[in-house]
């Protein structure tokens, strides 16, 4: 007996003797915050309460008998547990049902669905060793096996036990890895785990950081969020000091930035008394905090895009209405705010998924980045530099309008004052038409210049090419011949006048938009677009890492091409199409609107412009989506303007710590270094 207990099982026996008289709490670090470029957090950590579970020599009927009690706890009061295990109990039909979170909507079809659901169900029963079963009774009752879920229990109940047990294992729960049962659970949980079930050692409330987003729904797109660590993930990061219960981010800045914000976890080890109280410390390592982010996004300024982005959607669309809009420095690539609408809340993600997945306005979707839109009237600057730059045309040279164009005998397109007036805007020069946006002059530059020409320059100007932000971003599409022949169509000369106005094949995001415009303001250098300002030190407040001003192309364009272009903006927003929204103006604005043609409802609308207009600081780009007049997207940008114009001359220096009025927060706050600290690294 003496060879067994102390060698045979000694190492497990000594194990048990050590967990019964001494207990380990992780001490969590606290996730290093974000926050603006002025030092306001946007995301920062709160105290809350999880229900962990702890391994202490219980045998499989105590394990269940306490998963149980707190499932009935957690529940009773609005709170829910942590599984991955994919079978529900349908309480409706009495039975056991896949549910693998995948929603119709989502599909083509109804058989596409089912060919999805198909996939998870087979994929994730040949993971577990279960092909050989024929029904999803005979899994539920292998399961019940497994972790030894006596009869006493009813189906509902069993399948609860069940799924908790399938994610101990997956977390790899034992003596010395407890298992965290739920997140951030409401008061009355813990008042009652602490009352009921903390002094039998085995269930405990353990207090620990909540990510919290500071503004709501604001930036929600970029932030991100963040969640529990999956297995998969874990396989890939347990060598860098990861757990099984480890909070990471997940999409957004929070998983962009995961290796700056994750901090070093400690532990305190105490002493637990024979009646199961705490005792004596024995051992204590503390946290390291994570990092903390500093943005280029202004928050004063995110807050009125937002505004006036919901508002204006709203009055062009009513319900249901959606868009875009994004704002950046042309000196420097910083992006000062970005937008999408319809948006949603990051702290509710889990709860609010099934709902925000099947919303036809599709809130989780990042338009300003991903969502690709014909550029209408905007991409006539590209023709005209296009034009200027080979020589085509001088800033002198005027084209008649005709009001029908009549090159071709199979294909004449009007001008815009022409159809819906019988006018036209006679002979002007290319500043002119900029101004009016005058499509007869475009569609004869088109022709003359060339689709080559056009596309060319397109990329130069970023059009069609990622702008290099942190974050996921679509392509979009220059119309080209060779675009349209690789989908199996055919180009005409036709496409080239479409491709000359904005229209055809072309498809751009708003954040490619805005770039461009950037690009034409720097007389071609175009300037990679960051969010990501300064990673700082939460301990020293050392610059740890900071993101240059990146050149990214550089296609230098002649001065007269520059000022005539930029004349042709001007015009746009003192006497042109976009003279009533900015007309009254203080300070002068460049800019140009926009109106593409969609087959599924009214026309989309756009702005992108610049302020002020001698030395520009600020370049704003704005889709509506089926807003009917561009001079909703154009009143987006002035009230950005506006606001920007009035934030630019004041102090707004303050420390982070000056605006933390949560004393709860565990995450430090100061203010970042200047941009020339010598401890300073470059982006690699």
């Amino acid at each position: 007996r003496l060879i067994d207990l102390q060698i045979v099982n000694g190492e497990e026996y000594s194990q048990r003797a050590e967990n019964s008289a001494v207990r380990t709490y992780t001490l969590k670090a606290p996730r290093g915050e974000i926050v603006d470029r002025y030092g306001v957090p946007l995301v920062k950590n709160n105290l809350g309460y999880n229900v962990v579970m702890y391994r202490s020599g219980q045998d499989e009927a105590d394990v269940n008998a306490e998963i149980l009690d707190v499932v009935k706890l957690l529940k009773e009061n609005g709170d829910e547990y942590n599984t991955t295990f994919p079978i529900v109990y349908n309480a409706e039909e009495e039975v056991p049902e896949y549910d693998f979170g995948l929603i119709e909507s989502d599909y083509d079809d109804r058989e596409a669905f089912e060919e999805a659901n198909s996939s998870e169900i087979a994929e994730w029963e040949d993971k577990n060793d279960l092909s050989g079963y024929e029904k999803l009774w005979d899994i539920f009752n292998h399961f019940k096996e497994k972790y030894g879920v006596g009869d006493e229990y009813s189906d509902e109940y069993a399948l609860d036990i069940i799924a908790v047990r399938y994610e101990m294992e997956q977390r790899n729960f034992s003596a010395t890895n407890p298992f965290t049962i739920a997140n951030d659970v409401s008061d009355i949980v813990v008042q009652k785990i602490k009352e009921s079930y903390s002094a039998a050692g085995n269930v405990d409330a353990v207090m620990e950081t909540i990510r919290t987003y500071s503004e709501g729904t604001t930036a929600a797109h970029i932030l991100g969020r963040t969640g529990i660590i999956y297995a998969e993930e874990y396989e890939q990061l347990k060598d860098q000091g990861y757990g099984m219960n480890d909070i990471i981010g997940k999409d957004g800045l929070e998983k962009v930035l995961e290796s700056y914000l994750k901090g070093e976890d400690g532990y305190r080890r105490v002493q637990i008394t024979k009646d199961g109280d705490i005792g004596d410390v024995v051992e204590e390592k503390e946290a390291v905090p994570g990092n903390y982010a500093e943005l280029t996004i202004d928050l004063e300024l995110q807050e009125t895009m937002e505004s006036s982005l919901e508002k204006n959607i709203r009055q062009a669309c009513g319900e249901g209405g959606a868009g875009a809009a994004i704002a950046v420095d042309p000196n420097n690539g910083e992006v000062l705010a970005i937008a999408s609408y319809p948006t949603y809340d990051p702290e509710t993600f889990n709860e609010d998924y099934e709902e925000l997945s099947q919303m036809e306005s599709n809130p989780l979707f990042n338009r300003a980045l991903n969502g690709t839109y014909a550029p209408g009237s905007t991409f006539k600057m590209l023709t005209s530099i296009a034009g200027l730059e080979t020589g085509t045309i001088t800033p002198d040279t005027e084209i008649v309008d005709r009001g029908r164009y009549t090159y071709y005998s199979d294909y004449q397109p009007t001008c815009l004052v022409y159809s819906s007036s019988g006018a036209t805007h006679g002979s002007i020069n290319v500043s002119e038409a900029i101004g009016v946006s005058c499509n007869y002059f475009f569609y004869e530059l088109g022709r003359l210049v060339g689709i080559d020409a056009i596309d060319e320059y397109s990329e130069k100007f970023g059009l069609g090419e990622t702008t290099g932000i942190e974050l996921s971003e679509g392509r979009g599409q220059v119309s080209s011949p060779a675009e349209r022949e690789a989908s199996g169509g055919e180009w005409r000369p036709g496409d080239t006048l479409q491709t000359a106005i904005g229209q055809s094949d072309s498809l751009f995001t708003p954040a490619q938009l805005a770039s461009y415009v950037s690009a034409i303001l720097n007389k071609g250098t175009r300037y990679r677009l960051h969010l990501i300002k300064d990673i700082v030190d939460y301990d020293t407040d050392e610059l740890v890492y900071s993101t240059p001003a990146e050149v990214v192309s550089d296609n230098p364009i002649s001065d007269s091409t520059f000022e005539a272009v930029k004349d042709g903006m001007r015009r746009v927003t003192a006497d042109g199409t976009a003279s009533r929204v900015f007309g009254s103006t203080e300070y002068r604005v460049g800019g140009k609107t926009g109106t593409a043609e969609v087959s599924d409802g009214a026309d989309n609308v756009l702005f992108t412009g610049f302020a002020p207009y001698d030395e520009p600081e600020i370049v704003v780009a704005v889709v509506i989506e089926h807003g009917a007049s561009s001079s909703y997207a154009a009143q987006v940008a002035k009230d950005i303007f506006d606001r920007y114009m009035e934030l630019r001359d004041t102090d707004r220096t303050a420390k982070p710590s000056d605006y933390n009025t949560d004393e709860s927060s565990d995450a430090k706050q100061t203010a970042a270094p200047d941009e020339d600290d010598e401890n300073a690294e470059e982006a690699p």
